[in-house]
C-alpha cells in the first residue's frame, strides 16, 4: 500500500513536472522576442548555429546540423545566408579536402555578443526579485534538467560527432 502511495505522488510529481516544463517553454518561446530584438534578419536558428560555432569553433555543416537536431539541407541553407552577411565564412577541412569548416568571423561574434548582452539585460530585468544565489541555483537546475533530456535526443555533443567522422 505504502509504494502504491508512492508511485502515485511519484506519477503526479512527474505530472506536475511535464506541465511546468511545457509552460516554461511555451514562456520562453513566446516572450523571447520581447527581451531582444534580433538586428537585421537573423532569426533564431541563425543564432543558434552562430552560438554552436563559437562554443564549439571550426566544426563540418554535418556535425552542426546532428548537434542541434535538424537536417544538413537546413544547416547548409542558412549557411549561406550566414556566409552572405559576413557572419560565418567556410573553408576547406585540412584534414579531408572534400569536406568544409565552418567558422565563426569576428562579425559574427561581436553580433553574437550584443545578441546575447540584450538577451541578458532583458532577463535581468524580469527577475529584480532574484539574488545571484537564486539564479545560481536555478540555472544549475535548468542544466541538470537539460541533461537528463540529452539522452533522448541521442546525447551525443559535437565534439564526439567531429571526432567520429574525422
Amino acid at each position: 500500500m505504502v509504494d502504491m502511495v508512492k508511485q502515485v505522488a511519484s506519477s503526479d510529481a512527474f505530472e506536475e513536472f511535464a506541465v511546468s516544463l511545457f509552460r516554461f517553454n511555451r514562456m520562453v518561446r513566446s516572450t523571447g522576442h520581447l527581451w531582444v530584438q534580433l538586428p537585421g534578419n537573423l532569426k533564431r536558428s541563425d543564432i543558434t548555429i552562430l552560438r554552436t560555432l563559437k562554443e564549439y569553433g571550426d566544426s563540418r555543416p554535418g556535425c552542426i546540423a546532428e548537434h542541434l537536431g535538424i537536417g544538413a539541407s537546413v544547416i547548409s541553407r542558412q549557411l549561406v545566408s550566414l556566409t552572405e552577411e559576413g557572419l560565418v565564412v567556410r573553408r576547406k577541412d585540412p584534414d579531408d579536402g572534400r569536406a568544409e569548416l565552418i567558422r565563426l568571423t569576428d562579425s559574427g561574434d561581436s553580433r553574437l555578443r550584443a545578441i546575447r548582452e540584450a538577451y541578458v539585460a532583458g532577463m535581468r530585468s524580469q527577475f529584480t526579485d532574484w539574488d545571484t544565489a537564486k539564479v545560481s541555483r536555478a540555472a544549475a537546475l535548468l542544466d541538470e534538467v537539460s541533461d537528463h533530456i540529452a539522452p533522448a535526443l541521442g546525447g551525443r555533443d559535437l565534439h564526439t560527432l567531429q571526432a567520429q567522422e574525422a
